[in-house]
């Protein structure tokens, strides 16, 4: 049986996140406009930071920006363009 390489150097949370298919989310961003006043926060972005949250089990919206605060140079293996703020993600 031969060793996978595709999900080898990414955390579970890359790996799941490497899952999700980003023409689905793009389709659902065009079909309800959900980016149309967006200037940096976009909606994939808004998915991303709930899976981690979920994923984490996160209580509150400080421990989810602070937890995505330790992403930061990781950003291209999850896939996150904009690490919220936590005034971000209350808006």
């Amino acid at each position: 049986m031969g060793k996978n390489k595709y999900f080898s150097t990414k955390s579970v949370f890359g790996q799941l996140i490497s899952l999700i298919d980003d023409s689905m989310v793009q389709k659902a961003v065009e079909k309800y406009d959900s980016d149309r006043y967006v200037k940096s926060f976009k909606s994939q972005d808004h998915l991303f930071s709930l899976v981690f949250c979920c994923l984490e089990k996160c209580n509150s919206l400080r421990e989810v920006a602070q937890g995505m605060l330790g992403l930061s140079g990781k950003e291209e293996t999850v896939r996150i363009n904009h690490l919220p703020k936590k005034s971000t993600l209350a808006d």
